[in-house]
């Protein structure tokens, strides 16, 4: 077998390798930022050649390759898959769906990742960014790698700018009394609905999953265990519908505290709505309320009776604010709030936490001096006649 050497060729401030396949064909792989990444990729190559293990990388388009990845895909939720296929239609098509996938080049993904850091957020972008490295390298799913689409990761060293995320601003207690009273000039079921979410904090599609037997009356707790989710429509009519599934993540999964005043409302909600009522917030007995409906007929006409351009999310961060501003501790909020992790609640409302530290500089201060003047001061500080001696110190007893 004639002996593979292969070739690195600088264009402008990048590289490329060429090298040729076991029929003779000559193939060029390029946007390598630096030689020695070139260098691997070109190593990677000749040693497949060597063993025999080398495949040409199929001929496909990237819109090709997507729609078929998307149509693989099945244990996804299906909110999840519309959230791909937005991303994949607006952003990235646009960028390669002409482009065969073999051929997408880190200075190409390099090249979108500035294209879309003026146009979305930082949150978006990256998001983009990890759905394009889970379609073509992925280890779920049917990625380009695993069906031969593509021989190397052209997102692997792309520089993404830095995320600055906006900070939070929780509404206002007069403005959540406000919205509060707009919803029952509306109907009891908006009123309802925004005064329980305004002291619980529930996710939308976690609060319209809400049955009556999910409620503890008497350890006064809801109990959420479900949530509404997107997914792909079996009627050969409607491309979406809404089902009841799993929360969020399985943190998502707790016992809600259920104020006094929540209790009683939905108690006067109960008999109102009679004993053969299911779901809490719906206009039927038997059928969750939709939650595109809800937006539309019944949120939004509230915000506008009440003056606020606020979404129905926005009481969950009220609620968090308010646990917050109580002093409650971030494991508690954490876990009311149904956090995945308590990393996720410090990111979104660290900030609303500004005298934590003086709190605990504070604290330490007093536990000091009540310390001192109750006696125990000589725990706190090392024994003088211990550690001070006029003889040097040996080698065995240096500082361990």
């Amino acid at each position: 077998m004639q002996r593979q050497r292969g070739a690195i060729i600088r264009r402008g401030e990048n590289y490329s390798i060429k090298y040729r396949t076991p029929t003779g064909k000559q193939k060029w792989e390029s946007g390598f930022h630096t030689k020695a990444a070139a260098q691997a990729r070109l190593n990677e190559v000749l040693r497949e050649l060597g063993t025999g293990h080398y495949v040409e990388p199929k001929q496909a388009t990237f819109a090709s390759f997507a729609e078929e990845w998307i149509g693989s895909r099945v244990s996804i939720r299906g909110s999840t898959l519309a959230a791909y296929q937005s991303i994949i239609k607006l952003w990235l098509t646009p960028a390669f769906g002409h482009r065969v996938v073999s051929e997408i080049q880190l200075s190409d993904v390099q090249r979108l990742v500035m294209d879309l850091s003026d146009k979305v957020s930082a949150k978006t972008l990256k998001n983009c960014l990890t759905l394009l490295r889970v379609m073509l390298v992925g280890k779920k799913g049917a990625s380009g790698v695993k069906r031969g689409f593509i021989r190397h990761d052209p997102t692997r060293g792309v520089e993404l700018p830095s995320r600055h995320m906006k900070p939070i601003v929780p509404l206002s207690v007069d403005q959540v009394w406000k919205l509060i009273d707009a919803a029952a000039t509306r109907g009891e079921l908006g009123h309802a609905m925004v005064y329980m979410d305004a002291f619980t904090g529930l996710r939308r599609n976690e609060i319209l999953a809400l049955e009556f037997t999910d409620i503890d009356w008497f350890s006064k707790e809801v109990s959420v265990t479900k949530a509404i989710s997107k997914t792909a429509a079996r009627d050969g009519v409607h491309k979406w519908q809404w089902e009841i599934g799993s929360p969020k993540s399985p943190k998502s999964v707790r016992r809600v505290a259920l104020p006094e005043t929540v209790g009683q409302l939905l108690a006067a909600w109960r008999q109102a709505r009679g004993p053969s009522a299911k779901y809490i917030f719906s206009n039927t007995e038997e059928s969750f309320l939709d939650p595109d409906y809800f937006n539309e007929y019944v949120f939004r006409p509230i915000t506008k009776a009440a003056g606020l351009k606020v979404r129905f999310h926005d009481l969950r961060h009220f609620f968090a604010s308010m646990l917050i501003a109580q002093g409650e501790s971030p494991k508690y909020i954490c876990d009311q709030l149904g956090h995945s992790s308590i990393q996720v609640t410090f990111d979104v409302y660290g900030h609303l936490f500004p005298q934590s530290r003086e709190e605990a500089a504070a604290k330490l201060q007093k536990a000091m001096f009540a310390s001192r003047r109750s006696g125990f001061g000589s725990s706190l500080v090392a024994n003088t006649e211990n550690t001070v001696s006029d003889q040097p110190r040996h080698n065995s007893e240096k500082d361990r």
